[in-house]
């Protein structure tokens, strides 16, 4: 019975430890700018961007979409750097408010590198760059705006990622306990590690998998592709490297940890040991 308990204790560890990694990437990954600048840097994503957006502003001014003259208005605008500048500024201002560093979500527009009349007067007499969610509606449609509860659940994001990280830690932790108390003392230490272990390779073979399906994510970048695919390939695959990256680490760990628990002598041993040599002691 207790052998049962203890399989289905490992088994439950196991599967723990998959939602531990999300909030952990969510926790010290997403929510973090620096995640997302440096891998869409590394990936080379704006440059890719780039083209992508030309062809499909090329493919709307074709079927009539949009005038030739807007198109190439937007064309030239949105220059690598350019939509470099917009992401990069746009990604740190909302991550700012969703870790509670500002009180107040704003969005980056660059006016100076807009024609003038393409806004709306009193959105481009702003005074600086940012403009409010409300004023972004205007600018958008009035359903591009986000909703007050939207709103509310972004400024927690960085309160309800530290939360679900330290509830899934916990768990784990917890599971762990019980795995050690319904153990017998020799193999407490043992079940233990064949947890880590089984854990850390479920782990790389996520990895493993996600990797190959990035590959196939960057082969979408083809012409033919339909721009949501092409979109999809050139964002996904980076940030997949980077969140993969941090998992493949922790996987490294776990299974380290777990074959030191292997190895470690267990106190029944010990006991025995102790035994033994008491017993010779006595007969000498």
């Amino acid at each position: 019975m207790k052998f049962i308990g203890k399989a289905f204790l490992v088994l439950v560890f196991v599967f723990l430890f998959i939602p531990f990694l999300f909030a952990t990437s969510a926790k010290f990954q997403f929510l973090s700018p620096d995640f997302w600048i440096n891998s869409f840097r590394a990936g080379d994503v704006y440059p890719k961007l780039e083209t992508v957006l030309s062809k499909e502003l090329q493919r709307q001014a074709k079927v009539g979409e949009t005038s030739a003259q807007e198109a190439r208005l937007w064309t030239g605008i949105l220059s690598s750097g350019t939509i470099k500048d917009i992401v990069e500024k746009n990604l740190k201002l909302t991550l700012d408010f969703a870790n509670g560093k500002v009180n107040e979500q704003k969005f980056y527009i660059p006016f100076e590198k807009l024609p003038k009349g393409l806004l709306p007067a009193d959105i481009s007499a702003t005074t600086g760059n940012t403009i409010s969610p409300a004023e972004l509606a205007k600018l958008v449609s009035p359903q591009a705006g986000q909703t007050q509860i939207q709103n509310q659940n972004l400024a927690k994001g960085g309160v309800n990622a530290l939360v679900s990280w330290i509830v899934s830690f916990i768990l784990l932790l917890g599971v762990l306990l019980l795995v050690y108390l319904i153990t017998d003392p020799g193999a407490r230490l043992t079940t233990a590690g064949v947890g880590l272990i089984l854990s850390s390779l479920l782990t790389m073979a996520i990895v493993t998998l996600g990797n190959i399906w990035s590959k196939g994510a960057s082969q979408l970048m083809t012409a033919d592709a339909e721009t949501a695919a092409q979109l999809l390939g050139t964002l996904a695959p980076p940030v997949m490297k980077s969140m993969f990256a941090l998992w493949r680490n922790i996987a490294f760990g776990t299974l380290i940890l777990g074959i030191v628990l292997l190895f470690v002598k267990k106190p029944s041993g010990v006991a025995k040991k102790k035994a033994k040599k008491a017993r010779k002691t006595t007969k000498k």
